[in-house]
């Protein structure tokens, strides 16, 4: 071959590679425009390469949109013996062109990468025992087509790594109990983000108790502090001390504290509407900068804890309009607790109901302004339930200006007597707290009136049907004792506390209930019965 036949033969491949990479370009932006899996345009690419080669058969071993290995052939069905694409795979993983020669048939396939990451491999086979310059020509439109769709394949790898590991994020924080749920998103991050030390602080807000902050360590693949678990007083406190800071910005005296002073990348969980901060994430990396990839997974996982926080907030304070905050610590602690507590079901409960003496005469003769009628109700049904929670009690709901409680739910947890004896001292608080409100220091027009404010208590203790109910889930309790222990409220008088028969003789009487007493009421056949409670309870 003359100098200028082998010039020519090299313009001639040059346009060949340039024409094939042309098409398989056409292909891809095609497929990257319409959203197309490979599944739906591999083989028009395995086509165009068999076109440009001469090929009788084309083979492409990657990885697919499911992160499994697939293998997709033209002619579909035909082509390559399946165990000579064995024996190629594994040489290709090696880095090593294959070449299986035969008298009628002749096979090569090579690997393809991204950044020394291998993604598969892709193989031809031409008729007859091809050698020389024609299979040079093969492998050079092979190895153009290879570098063609190599960062294709490899973006659909690394975007459906993505989505795995957001998946998996998710699947974590959807955890009923949030810590456990956190917990088990740092160890996805720790399969999935090439970092050596990790601080996350966590601002937990709760509207009806304050905010919480948590904070986690991971150094060297392994948790070393968490607010949960006792560990080293000294990075304890510090943390304590300097966490509030460090969320809103300043991390260096955090960090080095912790001997972190590496390359760090930080992120920002905030809010939706406000944007207020609710935590921080920093990792670091003796390698340096974080990848693209690992910056990304770092992003997902601050954007689904940020939602996780979210709900979890509106969780909590759902559920402390109706309890205590040890009662909701506990519920959010336990699995599945909303069917496992929370769903109604027929039990044993004390029940209170409380209400304010004359306060329709007050209201109309005395304070008048709505606003000043309005600030009699808040503070004290507040107050009201503040003592329900501090013994443990359930907050129902307030009908007018009766506050109406109970003990026992949702843990059952407490004997009879224990439910009932809450349900008295709550009573007795409720009372002291109403006469002391009566003074005025407060609510000035309150002060020396004839009769003065006061309040009407009723107390039962029997079956019940109690649970989340109705379309808002409030925890509620209804049935027969529900509506004489309101009848018995009815009957009460300013400062009276009146107990039924069957919640005295739970907490077995005594000197401290005066005599029995009886009483017909609407839409009762019998008479209830009732004691009154006589002297202050301890």
């Amino acid at each position: 071959m003359t100098e200028s036949d082998d010039i020519a033969a090299r313009l001639s491949l040059l346009e060949q590679e340039l024409a094939l990479s042309e098409r398989v370009d056409d292909v891809l932006e095609s497929a990257l425009r319409e959203r197309l899996p490979l599944e739906a345009y591999v083989g028009t690419l395995l086509g165009i390469l068999a076109e440009a080669t001469g090929a009788t058969g084309v083979v492409l071993r990657t990885i697919d949109e499911n992160l499994e290995t697939a293998t997709f052939k033209w002619p579909e069905g035909g082509g390559i013996d399946g165990a000579i694409v064995e024996r190629a795979s594994v040489a290709t993983t090696e880095r090593e062109a294959f070449v299986d020669r035969s008298s009628n048939r002749t096979v090569f396939a090579e690997h393809l990468d991204v950044a020394g990451e291998l993604f598969g491999m892709v193989g031809i086979q031409l008729t007859g025992s091809v050698d020389g310059a024609p299979l040079e020509r093969a492998k050079s439109l092979v190895h153009v087509f290879a570098e063609t769709i190599d960062n294709q394949l490899a973006f659909i790898a690394v975007f459906r790594q993505k989505s795995l590991v957001s998946r998996e994020l998710g699947d974590a924080l959807v955890d009923t109990v949030l810590d456990r749920g956190i917990d088990a998103a740092l160890e996805v991050l720790r399969r999935s983000v090439q970092f050596d030390d990790l601080l996350l602080v966590v601002r937990d807000e709760h509207a009806a108790h304050g905010a919480r902050l948590t904070y986690r360590i991971v150094q060297g693949g392994v948790l070393t502090h968490e607010a949960a678990v006792t560990g080293e007083v000294s990075v304890d406190d510090f943390i304590k001390k300097h966490a509030a800071t460090m969320i809103h910005g300043d991390s260096r005296s955090l960090l080095a504290k912790l001997g972190i002073t590496r390359f760090r990348e930080e992120a920002l969980i905030q809010g939706v509407r406000d944007k207020r901060v609710l935590g921080k994430l920093v990792v670091t990396s003796r390698r340096g900068e974080l990848s693209t990839f690992d910056r990304d997974v770092l992003e997902r996982f601050c954007d689904i804890l940020r939602q996780r926080l979210i709900d979890h907030a509106r969780e909590w304070n759902h559920l402390a309009l109706s309890f205590p905050r040890g009662v909701v610590e506990r519920l959010l602690a336990t699995d599945a607790y909303d069917k496992a507590l929370l769903s109604p079901r027929e039990r044993e409960v004390a029940i209170l109901y409380a209400d304010l003496s004359g306060f329709s005469r007050i209201s109309e003769q005395v304070l008048k302004e709505p606003e000043k009628i309005a600030k009699l109700v808040d503070t004290w049904s507040q107050r009201a339930v503040e003592v329900v929670f501090s013994l443990g009690g359930v907050f129902d709901k307030m009908v007018g200006d009766c506050v109406i409680a109970l003990f026992g739910p949702p843990f059952f947890d407490c004997d009879a007597a224990d439910a009932c004896e809450r349900a008295i001292v709550a009573a007795e608080r409720i009372r002291e707290l109403t006469r002391k409100l009566a003074e005025g220091r407060e609510i000035p027009e309150l002060a020396g009136l004839s009769p003065p404010l006061g309040v009407a208590t009723g107390i039962h203790y029997g079956r019940v049907f109690v649970g989340r109910v109705g379309p808002d889930e409030n925890y509620t309790a209804f049935g027969s004792v529900m509506n004489n222990a309101a009848r018995l409220q009815g009957i009460a008088t300013r400062d009276q506390i009146l107990c039924m028969k069957d919640l005295v003789d739970a907490v077995g009487g005594g000197a401290r209930f005066g005599e029995e007493r009886s009483s017909l009421v609407k839409n009762v056949a019998e008479p209830i019965r009732y004691r009154e409670l006589v002297t202050v309870v301890g």
